[in-house]
C-alpha cells in the first residue's frame, strides 16, 4: 500500500512538472488564500487565543467600572479598591496599577519614560522576578515613604550602560531622587511597553482612578465573582461621596482590559472574511483541476478498464491536490510574515509599541492551523475532481475523444464558476461597505482652518512633587506658551488638554439649570480645557460672542465656550450667549457656567466613538477644580513644517524647567493619523481582501476559459471553415461566460443584501445596502471577467480551420 501511495505521488509530481503554467497558477491562488488566512489567524491567535504570559493567566481578572458602551472595562476608584481589600472571598490575591509617564534624568536633563505605578501584590500576580535587586514589597507602598524605582532592562542598558552597581544608587525621577531597588527582565513591559515602575501608594479618601486586578480561586468562575462584587456594590457606593459615585463595578478577564470585546469582534470578522477568500481560492483550483481531469478522461478510463479501482484513481487526483496545497503553504508563510511586518510597521509609525504580550509571529498553534488548513484545501480543491475522475467511463471517453466536451465534467465546472462569482460578489460587497465608510472617516478634514502639518503638538509631564498645585502648573504652561509666541518662527502657541480630531480631554455630563435627570442619563459632551490662544493656534472659527481672555481669572465668574452642536442641542430656539449651563449635574462639585461664545462644531474624540457636542473651559479657571491632568498638551503653529520645530520646542521647555520632559511631539496631521490607526488597519485589510478576491476571480476565470477554448478548438475551426466570422466566434465563446456571470452576480447580490445589513454599524458609520458599493462591485466583477476572457477570446479568433480539422 505504501508503494502505491508513493507511486501515485510521484506520478502526480510528474504531471505537475509537465504543466508548469497550471501548477504555478494553482499554487499562486492557493498560496495567496492561505497567506491571508494565516495572517488573520495569527492576529486571532496573538490578540485572542494566546493566554497572557503570566502564571495562572486564566484566573486573572480585571475589576473596574462597567464601560459606557459595554466594551472593555473601566477604572476603579482607589477608595473602592481599599474597601475591597480583604473582603473578596472569591479571590486569593488583589492588586492594582496605574499607567503614567515619568521624567527621568540620567544626566543632561529629563527625558520621558513610559511607566506604571504598581502595588507590591501586582509583582506576585504577574509572576515577575527582577534580574537584579528586588521587587516591590508592602513597605514600599506606605504613603510618604522614600521614593524607590524599578528599571526595565532596556532602560538600564541604554541610560545606565548596564551598570550592575545601579541597585542602591539614586536617580532623578520627576525632579526627586529615587533609589533604584531592581531591574526587571527585558520581556516584561506591563502594562503597555513600560520601562520604569514606582510603587502605587494609596491612602483613604484619595479617589484616584486606578486599574484593579485579582486572581480568582480555583473553584470560582466569573459569574460567582460578579455576584459577590454586586452584593458589596451598594454598601461601597453609599460610603463614597456623591461626586465620586460612578457606574457599578464588574469583573472581566484581564485580557479584555487590553483587547476589548469590540476589537475582538472586528478581528473575528476579518478572519471570517479571509475564510471566504480561501474558499474562493479552493473553488478556483477545484475548477482548474476539474478541467485538467477532463483532459485526462481517456487515460483515467483506460486505467479503470485495466483494473484500476476508483480509490486508486481518486488517490492520484488527491495526491496532486495535496502537492499543490503543500507548495501553497510554503508560499503562504512568507505572505503571513509580510503581513506581520506591515502591522508592526503601523505600530512603529505611530510611536506606540504593542503591548508586551502581543507577539506577532509563528508559533506551534499557527503551524498546526496552517497544516490543517492545507489538508482542508486538499479536500476542498480536490474532492470534486477526484470524484469525477473515479467515475470516468471508457466508452464515453473513446466516443467523445480526448478533446471532447465531457458534458458531465463541463456541467460541474460551470457550477464551480458560478460559485466563484458568487463568493467574489459577497466578499467585495462586504469589503466595499467597510472601505467606503471608513475611508470617508479617514478623509474627514481636521477641525480648524490651520494647516494640520503646520501645528506641532506635544505632551508635557508635570511632576506632582514639583507642581503639587494646579496654579503652579498653569504658571509653568503660561510661561512656556509666552516664550514660544515670542519666537518669530511661531504664528501662535497654546496649552490645553486636547488636540482637535486627535486627543480628547474628557467626557462629562451637562444639563440646564433645574433640569431633572432624563431617564437615559444626563447629556454628554466632549470637554477640553484650553488657554486663550487655542482658537488662533488651531484656526477654529468663532461664530458668536467672544473667546477666553484676561477677564476669565480663577476668581471671576465661571465661563464656557460651546460648539454649534451643543448650542443647538441645549437651546434649539434661542441664542446660547449669556445662558447658564451646569457641568457635572447631580454632584456636589456641580458648576454653573455662563456661555460667552459659540465656535464651529468640534471633533475632539476618536471617530469610532459616537459623536458628541463640544465644550471648552478656560485653563485659568480650572485650577484645583478637578479635571486638570498631570500631563498637559502644547500646540505650536509655525510658518513652516511643524515637525522641523521639535528641537526648538524641547529647548524652550528645558529652559523653563530641565526636570520637565516633553514627548509625543507630532504635527497635528500625524497626531490625527495616529488616533485613526485602527480605522487605517481595518480599511487596508478589507481593501486588500477585496483586491485579492478580484485577482483570484480573474485568475480562476482565465484558467477555465483558456481550457474551454482549447477543448473547443476543433469545433471553433469547423465554425470558421463554414464561414463563421469574428462576431459569431466571440458570441460562441462569450455566451457561456455571460450566463455563468449573470447567474453568479444575481445569486451573489441576493446573498450580499442580508450580509450588508448585518455589517451595518453606526459606530463604524457602515451603511446597509449602499447603492454605490453594489454598483461598483457590479462594474468591477464584469470588468475583471471581461479582462480574464480577453486572452482566451483572442486565441479563439486566431484558430486556423486547417489546423483545427487535424486537431487531436
Amino acid at each position: 500500500m505504501t508503494m502505491v501511495i508513493v507511486r501515485e505521488f510521484r506520478e502526480a509530481w510528474r504531471r505537475l512538472m509537465r504543466r508548469p503554467g497550471y501548477a504555478l497558477l494553482s499554487v499562486g491562488m492557493l498560496g495567496v488564500g492561505l497567506g491571508v488566512v494565516l495572517f488573520l489567524f495569527g492576529l486571532v491567535n496573538t490578540m485572542i487565543l494566546r493566554p497572557l504570559p503570566f502564571p495562572r493567566a486564566d484566573r486573572l481578572v480585571a475589576i473596574g467600572e462597567q464601560s459606557f458602551d459595554g466594551n472593555g472595562i473601566g477604572d476603579i476608584d482607589s477608595e473602592q479598591y481599599l474597601q475591597l481589600q480583604g473582603h473578596l472571598r472569591s479571590v486569593d490575591a488583589l492588586g492594582a496599577y496605574a499607567t503614567t509617564g515619568f521624567n527621568l534624568d540620567s544626566g543632561g536633563g529629563a527625558n520621558y519614560s513610559r511607566g506604571a505605578l504598581l502595588t507590591a501584590s501586582m509583582m506576585e500576580l504577574l509572576g515577575v522576578k527582577p534580574i537584579l535587586g528586588r521587587g516591590f514589597i508592602a513597605s514600599d507602598e506606605v504613603p510618604g515613604g522614600a521614593p524607590v524605582v524599578l528599571l526595565g532592562e532596556s532602560l538600564w542598558r541604554h541610560d545606565f550602560h548596564a551598570d550592575p552597581r545601579i541597585v542602591g544608587s539614586a536617580v532623578q525621577v520627576d525632579g526627586e531622587p529615587a533609589t533604584v531597588i531592581g531591574v526587571l527582565p527585558a520581556d516584561f513591559g506591563f502594562p503597555q511597553a513600560s520601562r520604569l515602575w514606582m510603587p502605587l501608594r494609596l491612602k483613604q479618601q484619595q479617589y484616584l482612578d486606578i486599574h484593579g486586578v485579582a486572581r480568582l480561586l480555583p473553584a470560582v468562575d466569573l459569574a460567582q465573582a460578579r455576584a459577590e462584587l454586586a452584593a458589596r456594590a451598594d454598601a461601597m457606593q453609599l460610603a463614597m461621596p456623591m461626586e465620586q459615585r460612578g457606574p457599578s463595578l464588574t469583573v472581566k478577564p484581564l485580557a479584555v482590559s487590553f483587547i476589548p470585546e469590540n476589537i475582538r469582534g472586528w478581528v473575528w470578522m476579518m478572519f471570517g472574511a479571509t475564510a471566504l477568500v480561501l474558499l474562493l481560492a479552493c473553488v478556483n483550483v477545484a475548477n482548474l483541476q476539474l478541467v485538467q481531469t477532463l483532459n485526462r478522461r481517456r487515460e483515467l478510463a483506460l486505467r479503470s478498464a485495466l483494473g484500476g479501482g476508483r480509490a486508486r484513481l481518486m488517490l492520484g487526483v488527491l495526491a496532486e491536490s495535496l502537492l499543490l496545497s503543500v507548495a501553497a503553504l510554503a508560499l503562504a508563510v512568507p505572505i503571513m510574515q509580510l503581513g506581520n511586518r506591515w502591522l508592526i510597521g503601523v505600530f512603529v509609525a505611530r510611536d506606540d509599541p504593542p503591548d508586551m504580550f502581543l507577539r506577532f509571529g509563528i508559533d506551534g498553534r499557527v503551524l498546526l492551523f496552517g497544516f490543517s488548513v492545507a489538508v482542508l484545501c486538499t479536500a476542498l480543491a480536490g474532492l470534486v475532481p477526484a470524484w469525477r475522475a473515479a467515475r470516468a467511463d471508457l466508452q464515453d471517453a473513446l466516443r467523445d475523444g480526448s478533446k471532447g466536451s465531457g458534458s458531465g465534467f463541463a456541467q460541474v465546472a460551470k457550477v464551480l464558476v458560478v460559485a466563484e462569482v458568487v463568493l467574489t460578489v459577497v466578499l467585495l460587497v462586504g469589503a466595499g461597505t467597510f472601505v467606503r465608510a471608513l475611508g470617508g472617516l479617514l478623509a474627514e478634514r481636521s477641525v480648524g482652518a490651520a494647516h494640520a502639518a503646520q501645528v506641532l503638538t506635544a505632551d508635557v509631564e508635570l511632576p506632582s512633587a514639583r507642581y503639587a498645585d494646579d496654579v503652579q502648573r498653569i504658571r509653568l504652561l503660561d510661561t512656556v506658551v509666552e516664550r514660544l509666541r515670542s519666537d518669530p518662527a511661531v504664528i501662535d502657541a497654546s496649552a490645553s488638554d486636547t488636540i482637535p480630531s486627535a486627543a480628547l480631554g474628557s467626557h462629562e455630563d451637562v444639563s440646564l439649570p433645574g433640569q431633572p435627570q432624563p431617564s437615559d442619563g444626563w447629556p454628554r459632551v466632549q470637554m477640553g480645557i484650553v488657554d486663550p490662544h487655542f482658537l488662533a493656534t488651531y484656526g477654529v472659527r468663532l461664530r458668536a460672542g467672544r473667546f477666553f481672555d484676561a477677564r476669565d481669572r480663577a476668581d471671576s465668574t465661571p465661563v464656557a465656550v460651546v460648539d454649534a452642536k451643543l448650542a443647538e442641542a441645549m437651546w434649539p430656539h434661542g441664542d446660547a450667549l449669556g445662558r447658564k449651563l451646569v457641568l457635572w449635574p447631580g454632584r456636589m462639585q456641580a458648576r454653573a457656567l455662563t456661555v460667552v461664545g459659540v465656535v464651529e462644531p468640534l471633533q475632539l474624540d476618536s471617530e469610532l466613538v459616537r459623536p458628541l457636542p463640544g465644550l471648552l473651559l478656560p485653563l485659568e479657571q480650572s485650577a484645583n477644580q478637578g479635571p486638570l491632568r498631570r500631563g498637559m498638551g502644547l500646540a505650536v503653529r509655525t510658518h513652516a513644517d511643524a515637525e522641523t520645530y521639535v528641537r526648538q520646542l524641547t529647548a524652550v521647555v528645558r529652559e523653563v524647567d530641565p526636570q520637565v520632559a516633553v514627548h509625543a511631539m507630532y504635527s497635528q496631521a500625524r497626531a490625527m493619523a495616529i488616533s485613526r490607526v485602527r480605522l487605517l488597519v481595518l480599511t487596508e485589510v478589507f481593501a486588500a481582501l477585496g483586491v485579492v478576491a478580484l485577482l483570484l476571480a480573474g485568475a480562476g476565470l482565465y484558467g477555465v476559459l483558456a481550457f474551454s477554448v482549447a477543448q473547443r478548438t476543433r469545433e471553433l475551426g469547423i465554425r470558421r471553415a463554414i464561414g463563421a466570422g469574428h462576431g459569431a466566434i466571440v458570441r460562441t465563446v462569450a455566451r457561456q461566460l455571460a450566463w455563468q456571470l449573470g447567474l453568479g452576480l444575481g445569486v451573489g447580490f441576493v446573498l450580499a443584501v442580508p450580509g450588508s445589513k448585518a455589517l451595518a454599524d453606526p459606530g463604524l458609520h457602515t451603511r446597509a445596502h449602499d447603492p454605490m458599493v453594489f454598483a461598483t462591485v457590479l462594474l468591477l466583477v464584469v470588468g475583471v471577467s471581461a479582462f480574464a476572457a480577453l486572452v482566451p477570446l483572442l486565441r479563439a479568433l486566431r484558430v486556423d480551420p486547417a489546423v483545427a480539422l487535424r486537431y487531436e
